[in-house]
């Protein structure tokens, strides 16, 4: 065993000893491209300066008061009423015939009017159906809440077909559906 102990210290050490790092000389080196050339733009020119406007008509000037004399009192200024300013005239502009009403636009093959209500009718049943037959004292509290959900979901549905939004009473009833199913599948 003592024999073998300088063998096994020596092994390691032959193996570190006889790997080599290759030198960065080895490796390519790494050629810098040219910098690209610079198109340097020239400065904007500030605009001229406006052409200057000839000088404004000289006003009139006002009448000299007539010269007073030691007798005659100062001129007293008569009160001018204020005149009222009348409420600007407004033309009665006939008012553009409204815009007639455009239909709601459907993909073909959307049920419209009382077809479209009974198949969201339809739908709400089932899933109330569906709600129906499970047992919620057995359900986990998550699945609970998805219960409640899913019951809160179809009232917001009835709310809707009853509003007259048929296309959001359908989303919502096939919402409550799908939450009902994945319910009854646990």
């Amino acid at each position: 065993m003592k024999r073998l102990l300088p063998l096994i210290l020596l092994v390691p050490g032959l193996a570190c000893a006889s790997a080599q790092a290759k030198s960065a000389t080895d490796r390519p080196t790494l050629e810098m491209p040219p910098v690209p050339p610079r198109v340097i733009e020239p400065a904007p020119l500030e605009p001229a300066p406006p052409e200057p406007v000839g000088e404004p008509p000289a006003a009139a000037p006002a009448p000299a008061p007539p010269p007073r004399t030691r007798n005659t009192p100062p001129p007293r200024e008569t009160a001018k009423p204020d005149p009222k300013p009348e409420p600007p005239q407004v033309e009665q502009v006939a008012a553009p015939p409204p815009a007639p009403v455009l239909p709601q636009l459907r993909t073909p093959g959307t049920p419209e009017g009382p077809e479209a209500a009974r198949q969201v009718r339809n739908v709400i049943d089932r899933a109330t159906k569906t709600l129906k037959s499970i047992d919620y004292r057995r359900l986990q509290p998550a699945s609970k809440a998805e219960y409640d959900s899913a019951g809160l979901t179809i009232r917001q549905s009835e709310d809707a077909l009853k509003a007259g939004k048929v296309d959001i009473a359908l989303n919502l009833a096939e919402k409550a559906e799908l939450i009902a199913k994945e319910l009854q599948k646990r």
